[in-house]
């Protein structure tokens, strides 16, 4: 008994302890503690208020006998700092145990339930993300917009109609910032609510409106499959009646492996060509950290697909993306066939299952993988081609790590094997409806990298994406290596044949499976948006606190533009107004690569003749062109330049996409069609002009010509895009009316 009592008077003493030490650091359960305050937490921390991380936050309320939880938000602090606390304030008395939650910041982007809603309800808290912001006006019909909770709402004047970034998503470009789109019911053109609208009513209405119209597939969700994703030009854009539009409706797998097979044709060089605009979008992982933009680029004689990671298409096309298309001989090649390219194409594809077989997915990289070499020291490599004259001996060799031409060195010594080296940008694209399980059965991706995607939860079939292939997964022997290192006993074999390991295809033997493998975490999905990232330059810039802006794409009529002088056949009349700013090319393409064509906009007029009366070409801010006094100006219509301007020496090289291209028929109607497709009597070619900035500068005399008459702006077009002849008698040029 006496020990009992002493165990009992022990625990009781214990009880007392803990109770007194409990009740003086106020963590016994019914009594109240307060929220430390944010400066208490900063001091503790070693930090500054407005330094604190939700870590940091997180980490002190826990010491303090705390729950927590966490919400987000987007801001203009930097991802993962503190913001607030969502339900407490500082001070305030809680009891131990109960949960706090902590606001923490996901960055800069849209928030959601922007689009929806009135322009000037949003600026404050777009303009607290600490990036630019610009408001464009976008044209509407007063149709409908769905909204981030999947509400419809009707468009009204000063509504914002969409975003870029998204509505929910972050801001990737920090300096392009946020581009947000204002309803207005102003003007006319292409209707931004066409966006997920059925195309024969689409097409119904602008046939209706004047408007001729082309088709065009691009990869889509499942929701907008068989529904309008875009235009050319642009949704919401101005366009005057008469203008071709191009829209871009939805598709999935199953009809990806016809466009393909209606692609994939033969040339007149032998060239397979393909089309794989249908995938251009911008691509992001499920939490927006990290994006990948596929860009139609049509800089070129014809539109292609170019990557972020990769940059822009140059000349050469080694940029360009493909699906080894016209190279498949390098990535399926079969040593023992004597089979032309083409009289039989199944001994080079038939190691392509993704491409040509039923799965409905391909793979896309860039020329340069899987033509080209390397050649250069392990700091400095430079991509090569290991061409072949008759006979077998190579244009060029790789020698001590330079690229030599073998015309003009002794090659009797041994010569470098070219280098392998893997390409940044390898893709499997998985549209909706694609079999992805299908090409995992294969054993197309590594094999531990699939037991890491297991664990991480299967892709959202509902929406396109790709797979990048991560060349930080790989060591560095295997991201570049010189090809005798690892194949000794193919060290003689050209370039020609598949043993390039960084060449994924399966019907490569030497190829390095492909990580990571498919998973919710490793996808980069398709963002639909109303607004195409690219175009965002063509629409004016909106005032939300007053009115829109005025119509950009408005310009003088034939009747309002200035004549020459009377009697004056040599020159235009000059203008009394104010001379304009002169643009170096410079200037003007940093412009027009931004959207913004003000360096070169402008009237420009023809010399008055019999031929060619008061003949004038117009291109507005926005990059819209026409021109009158010509039936051929008025058989192309109104039509977009491109973006992707290019110059030097006082000039500015600007196009239009291929795709206004059009073929008059017997019948006298206008058909878009490719320029091979239509003999040059009923070609109507769309718009390359070169635009002389600052004539002083050039070099008249080489032309043929004494000097320039006129010292003001004028532009030449290119009559004949088949035969490459540009008008350069100063009677066919066009001066800018200043």
């Amino acid at each position: 008994m006496r020990l009992v009592a002493a165990v009992v008077v022990v625990v009781l003493v214990l009880v007392a302890g803990t109770a007194t030490f409990l009740g003086m650091h106020r963590m016994l359960p019914w009594q109240s503690v307060p929220v430390p305050s944010l400066d208490q937490i900063a001091g503790k921390q070693g930090a500054t208020v407005d330094s604190l991380t939700a870590d940091q936050v997180e980490a002190e309320l826990r010491s303090e006998g705390f729950r927590t939880t966490r919400s987000q938000q987007y801001s203009g602090k930097s991802a993962g700092a503190f913001l607030a606390f969502s339900n407490v304030s500082e001070g305030q008395q809680l009891r131990h145990g109960d949960l706090i939650d902590i606001v923490e910041s996901l960055g800069p982007g849209v928030p959601s339930g922007t689009v929806g809603a009135k322009a000037t309800d949003s600026k404050q808290t777009l303009a607290g993300m600490n990036v630019p912001v610009t408001y464009r006006a976008v044209y509407t019909a007063g149709g409908q917009v769905t909204d981030s909770s999947g509400s419809a709402r009707t468009l009204t004047d000063g509504m914002v109609a969409a975003t870029y970034p998204a509505d929910g998503q972050p801001v990737t470009d920090i300096g392009a910032g946020i581009t947000v789109a204002v309803a207005t019911t102003q003007g006319t053109g292409i209707p931004v609510d066409y966006y997920g609208q059925d195309p024969a009513v689409v097409q119904a209405d602008l046939a209706s409106r004047g408007y001729t119209v082309a088709w065009e597939p691009r990869f889509a969700t499942k929701a907008n499959i068989g529904k309008i994703v875009g235009s050319d030009p642009a949704l919401g854009s101005a366009a005057a009646a008469g203008t071709s539009v191009t829209l871009y409706y939805g598709v999935d797998s199953s009809t990806a492996q016809g466009m393909h097979d209606d692609a994939l044709a033969m040339n007149s060089d032998g060239i397979l060509i393909s089309d794989l605009t249908a995938a251009a979008g911008l691509y992001c992982k499920a939490d927006g950290s990290d994006c990948i933009t596929l860009s139609e680029d049509c800089g070129q004689r014809s539109c292609v697909l170019v990557s972020s990671q990769t940059g822009p298409a140059d000349v050469s096309g080694m940029t360009e993306l493909v699906p080894c298309f016209f190279a498949q001989g390098t990535c399926m090649y079969n040593p023992d066939t004597t089979t032309s390219l083409g009289t039989d194409r199944a001994p080079y594809w038939e190691g392509s299952p993704l491409l040509f077989g039923d799965t409905g997915t391909f793979e896309l990289t860039t020329w340069r993988q899987v033509v080209y070499g390397y050649c250069g020291t392990s700091g400095d490599w430079k991509y090569w081609k290991q061409e072949t004259v008759s006979g077998g001996d190579s244009m060029q060799v790789c020698v001590d790590g330079q690229i030599r031409d073998a015309y003009h060195m002794d090659i009797s010594h041994d010569v470098d094997d070219p280098g392998y080296q893997m390409d940044d940008a390898w893709y499997v694209y998985v549209p909706v409806g694609a079999d992805i399980k299908a090409v995992e059965d294969m054993g197309y991706f590594d094999a531990d990298a699939m037991s890491q995607a297991a664990s991480q939860g299967e892709p959202d079939s509902g929406t396109p994406y790709l797979i990048a292939r991560d060349p930080s997964l790989y060591t560095d022997q295997q991201r570049r290596q010189y090809k005798h290192d690892v194949f000794p006993d193919l060290a003689s074999v050209d370039m020609t044949t598949n043993v390039n390991p960084s060449i994924a295809f399966l019907g490569n033997h030497a190829r390095y499976a492909v990580k990571p493998a498919p998973s919710a975490q490793s996808a980069y999905y398709l963002v639909e948006n109303p607004l195409a990232q690219q175009r965002l330059g063509v629409f004016a810039e909106a005032n939300i606190d007053g009115t829109a802006s005025s119509d950009s794409e408005s310009s003088p009529g034939p009747s309002e533009l200035p004549s020459s002088a009377s009697g004056d056949s040599s020159s235009p009349q000059e203008s009394t107004a104010t001379p304009q700013k002169r643009y170096t090319s410079e200037e003007a393409v940093a412009s027009i690569h931004q959207g913004d064509f003000t360096p070169v906009a402008g009237t420009y007029c023809s010399y008055d003749s019999p031929q060619f009366p008061n003949r004038c070409v117009t291109i507005t801010e926005t990059g819209m062109i026409s021109g009158t006094g010509n039936a051929m100006e008025e058989q192309r219509g109104s039509q977009q330049l491109g973006a992707d301007a290019q110059g030097a020496e006082g000039t500015v090289l600007l196009e239009a996409p291929m795709s206004y291209w059009k073929c008059i028929g017997d019948d006298g109607v206008a058909h878009p069609a490719a320029f091979e497709d239509c003999d040059l009597a009923h070609a109507v070619p769309s718009y390359t002009v070169t635009i002389y900035l600052d004539p002083g500068k050039e070099d008249w005399g080489s032309w043929g010509y004494p000097s320039n008459p006129r010292d003001i702006p004028f532009l030449t077009e290119l009559q004949d895009e088949r035969e490459m002849e540009f008008s350069h008698t100063f009677e066919d040029c066009f001066y800018k009316m200043e």
